[in-house]
Parts: structure tokens; C-alpha cells; sequence
């Protein structure tokens, strides 16, 4: 039969193992942090970025500033940035709480993207017709609408002006009367 004093001494071996655990657990939840910060190119901030822990599904886009928070954040968590047209970036976030970045352009992969009224697809998933008017172009007529980019350029589309006053509204047709306009 054990004694009072052993079973004071077995509850208190037990408990103190509960303690051990409870601090340790106590210290991973406290590792976590708070990492701000802010994204830009060499033209200023860049909105919309994805900033993500690698690995995880914990992840922000940068708001219209360039800026992001993204809370619980591991001790040397690798930070994934990424933008369409720019190349993925990976930093080691170490201890550090701030951390800002500038993208760089990835020239390779913007032929392959093609931006459509509702999303974007590769180049080789585009079923229909796809037309492409060159930065050339545009620098020749500077224009000041997107209306106008597309006028005598795109194959298939029709652009009127509705008046002639400066900014007024232009009526475009895709491929016929009964198109969406």
C-alpha cells in the first residue's frame, strides 16, 4: 500500500510531465508571428500579388499599396511571391517581421498568357480567334482608350464612334450585328 508521501511524489511526477508538455506546446504557439511588408517593381507598388507560406495554404494577396500581413507565420518559413508576368520570388523569412521585395519582369512567360474579358488562358488553351496588337503599335497612335487601340487593328471588329465629343462613348461590334456590343 502506498504511503501519502509516494503518492504525493507519483502525482507530482505526473503533473509535472503535463507541465513540461504544456509550456513546450505554449512556446511553438508563441514561434508564430506576424510578417508585413510591401511589394513593388521598378515602375512603384504592385496590388494583387499572392504572398504565401511554401508548403501551407496560408496566404494574402497585397492590397492596392503593394502591402500584405500575413499572420501565423513559422520561425524561417519560406515566403512565396507571386504575380502573372513576374517571376515567382522565395525568401526566408527567418526572424524577421518585415520583410518587402521588388519582382522582376519575367519576359519569357508573357507570351504565353493571353488576358481575356473574364480571366486569362495559356495561348495554346485559346480555342477561338486571338488577336494581338503590338506595344509598337500602340506607341505609334497613343491612344487614350482601349477602343482605340483595337480601331483598324483587330481583325473581325468593328468600333464606331457614337459622338464626337472628346471621351464620349464608342459602340464595338464582335464579328457582326449580333454580337455583344
Amino acid at each position: 500500500m502506498m504511503t501519502s508521501y509516494s503518492m504525493m511524489k507519483t502525482i507530482f511526477k505526473r503533473s509535472g510531465l503535463w507541465l513540461l508538455m504544456l509550456g513546450l506546446w505554449s512556446f511553438t504557439a508563441m514561434a508564430q508571428r506576424t510578417v508585413t511588408g510591401t511589394v513593388r517593381d521598378d515602375n512603384g507598388p504592385l496590388p494583387g500579388v499572392t504572398v504565401q507560406v511554401k508548403n501551407t495554404d496560408n496566404g494574402v494577396v497585397t492590397d492596392f499599396d503593394g502591402n500584405y500581413t500575413i499572420n501565423q507565420v513559422p520561425e524561417n518559413a519560406v515566403l512565396q511571391f507571386s504575380f502573372v508576368g513576374y517571376q515567382m520570388q522565395e525568401i526566408n523569412s527567418g526572424s524577421q517581421n518585415v520583410i518587402n521585395t521588388t519582382m522582376e519582369v519575367d519576359v519569357s512567360s508573357l507570351d504565353e498568357v493571353v488576358v481575356i474579358g473574364y480571366g486569362k488562358m495559356k495561348r495554346s488553351d485559346v480555342t477561338g480567334a486571338v488577336v494581338s496588337v503590338s506595344e509598337d503599335a500602340i506607341q505609334e497612335s497613343v491612344p487614350t482608350t482601349v477602343d482605340q487601340v483595337l480601331q483598324g487593328r483587330a481583325a473581325g471588329v468593328q468600333i464606331q464612334q457614337n459622338s464626337g465629343a472628346p471621351g464620349a462613348s464608342s459602340s464595338i461590334r464582335i464579328r457582326g450585328i449580333s454580337s455583344i456590343t
